[in-house]
């Protein structure tokens, strides 16, 4: 059976091959459509900057696109979301002008530098009673805090935007 996820505007289910072409259509619905959205278990969302700046970033290179795209669609579901990111992105995204803008804007949190950005991910979702946006599955830490692996929540990234499968 294939993977499924939602759609982010009419949580609906659709198969991988289908959730894109839906979502372009569905976001562009007029607004004089009853959409009903799925009311998450948790409003806010640490989402681990790092590994979303990755997604399939070519040739290894992160993209501020990315990171820009998830923030957006996560706010447009409803979601509080706070990104996190290691100091040590600024210097290897694409555009570290557009990433340090943010950071100056308090719209992403930089971790600090010497720290790992992954328990910073971990003691702000357990501060704010969050759950943890990324495809990474924290192993290393899941001894340490046993909470994580009820909180973990996987993406998909499109080109309209971050889904949480």
């Amino acid at each position: 059976m294939p993977k499924r996820s939602r759609c982010p505007y009419c949580d609906r289910l659709f198969s991988r091959d289908q959730i894109d072409s839906h979502v372009s259509r569905c976001r562009i619905k007029p607004d004089t459509q009853k959409v009903v959205k799925r009311i998450p278990s948790r409003k806010n969302i640490i989402v681990d900057g790092n590994n979303v700046a990755y997604y399939l970033a070519p040739e290894g290179k992160p993209k501020l696109s990315n990171l820009l795209l998830a923030l957006r669609s996560l706010q447009y579901a409803g979601y509080r979301a706070t990104l996190v990111v290691s100091s040590a992105l600024k210097h290897k995204i694409d555009k570290p002008e557009g990433l340090k803008e943010l950071i100056i804007t308090k719209k992403i949190i930089e971790a600090p530098r010497g720290t790992n950005d992954d328990l910073q991910v971990i003691l702000l979702a357990r501060k704010t009673n969050a759950d943890i946006v990324s495809n990474d599955r924290y192993l290393e830490w899941r001894d340490r805090h046993p909470w994580l692996e009820s909180r973990l929540r996987r993406y998909r990234m499109t080109p309209s935007g971050l889904i949480l499968t």
